[in-house]
Formats: structure tokens, sequence, C-alpha cells
């Protein structure tokens, strides 16, 4: 596993990825998120590649154009045919994993047909990962606050992630996400079955709950960094993936507040901040790199 760079989770999208780059390289981060415009052409993700390389990092996951799961059909058509594009130069600069969201509900299809909307969909871009050569993973949501905002609930947990990913293909995997996988209430049995399938994980993203949440209660758009208030112990979770060997991305993803006094900060300092909470994570779970 490698501590990666993800600017969209730090709140830092106001920074070119050459001024983050050199951030992330400076303060010891081994990885770094696929730009969204994915290079501009085969040539440059070459050399944008060997670049990273020479630089001793390597990519984290590659973005898709939009919210694959949420636009209309024709916005997805299009879409489909933009991220095939993007992923094949993505490709050529030597990435190789990515993923998208699942919401947890919907308030025009119940249960049965949302699944049968979603395996459609599904199916397009699992066919679009497989002729570039991608590992691609879907991230539940658990927070039951989002939940509840739908008329008809949806996937909300890791067997339910399971469920609609093996009805296309085995080979779809999943994103561990601590606030998502606390949320959700599955506990040591849905941790379990996350490295019983490490294999088919594509990032871990490491978060903390605020003192007084509740699980029921919880806030989307408030997360702190991870061990920051000790409700959610990634220390203990990144050691079992190590020990597991994912050999995957890591990222920090802690929204507001603390994506706020990022914005705010200086570009290096916020980064300095974020390595070395991860740094201090990968050391007390055990983890050399």
């Amino acid at each position: 596993m490698y501590a990666n760079l993800n600017p969209r989770t730090m709140g830092l999208n106001q920074y070119s990825f050459e001024e983050v780059l050199k951030a992330a390289c400076k303060n010891g981060f081994k990885g770094i998120e696929v730009p969204a415009h994915a290079f501009g052409s085969v040539e440059n993700a070459k050399e944008q590649g060997k670049r990273l390389e020479d630089m001793g990092m390597r990519w984290g996951l590659m973005m898709a154009p939009c919210d694959m799961f949420k636009v209309s059909d024709g916005e997805f058509a299009g879409a489909l045919d933009q991220w095939a594009r993007w992923l094949e130069r993505a490709r050529a600069a030597g990435c190789d994993r990515a993923y998208n969201h699942l919401w947890p509900g919907s308030d025009e299809k119940d249960y049965e047909e949302n699944f049968e909307w979603y395996h459609n969909r599904l199916e397009k871009i699992f066919r679009i990962m497989k002729e570039n050569g991608f590992r691609y993973g879907l991230e539940y949501q658990g927070l039951r606050t989002i939940n509840h905002e739908f008329k008809y609930p949806f996937v909300c947990n890791l067997a339910g992630a399971m469920a609609l990913a093996d009805s296309v293909s085995h080979e779809i995997g999943f994103v561990f996400d601590c606030i998502h996988w606390y949320t959700s209430g599955g506990g040591s049995n849905d941790l379990y079955l996350f490295l019983n399938n490490i294999d088919r994980v594509v990032n871990l993203h490491l978060d903390d709950v605020y003192t007084g949440d509740s699980k029921s209660g919880f806030i989307f758009r408030e997360r702190a960094m991870p061990n920051e208030n000790g409700i959610i112990d990634s220390t203990v979770i990144v050691r079992a993936f190590y020990e597991r060997g994912y050999d995957g991305p890591v990222i920090v993803e802690p929204m507001s507040p603390t994506t706020d006094r990022y914005e705010k900060m200086d570009l290096n300092e916020a980064v300095k901040e974020a390595a070395l909470c991860l740094n201090y994570i990968f050391k007390e779970a055990g983890v050399f790199i």
C-alpha cells in the first residue's frame, strides 16, 4: 500500500496539478490522483507516466467525467465515450484503477427496478474498464442521514454492493471508506468480508467522525482526519489490510471543517499535515514502504 494524495478530497482543487504534484513529492507521498483532464493525448500520458515513475511515485485512481449513476441516459452515453478516451490515456500513463460511488436510494425506482437500472449501466462501464485493463470498484454510502432522503432505499452496505457487482462480474471490486463502513453498521462482519476479498479492493479511504455523532445522525459533509477523535481506528484497519496484502492507494478523506481550513492554508502546509497523519498511521500499523 502507499500514501496517495487526492487533492479533491482535501479541498485543494484550486491548485494546478503541477503545484499539487510538487507538494506531494516534497512531503513524501508515493502516489497522486490522476488529473481529471487525463493528459490530453496518449503521447503526453506516456510522458507524464515516465515522469511520475522517475519521481518514485505512482498513480491513484481515475475519476469519471461525471456522476455515472445520476446523469440522464443521454448524458451517460456521452460521458461513457469521454471516459473511455480518458481511460486509454490514463492507462498509457500507468494508471489501472477507477471507481464510482453508488446512491443509497431513489425517489422514482423501487429496489428491484433500481437494481436492474444500475446493473445495465454497470455492464457498460465494466466493458470499457476491461477493454482498457482497469481494476474497477464500487463505493457504497452507509450514512443513514443520506439513506433516509430517498423514497425507496437501495444499496447501503457491502453485501448490497457485492450483490450488484457480482450480477455483472466477480472482477468488479470495492472501495473501503471508514465512514461508510462505520455508519452502515457492518462492523467486523463487513471488515472481514473486505479482507477476504482483498484482491477486489481498489482504494482505502481514511477518515473519522466527531465526538457526539451517532451512526444514525451523522452529517454527510462533516468528517475529521483519520484517528483525529479516536472513534474510528484507522490504524487497526490499515494494519489488517496491509497484513492481507493490500497493495493499492490510501488517501485521507476529511470534509468540513478540515477541508475549509485546508482551502485557506498554504498548499505545502496542508499537504504536509496530511502526509504526517498518514505516515504516523502507517508507522503505528507496521506498514513499511
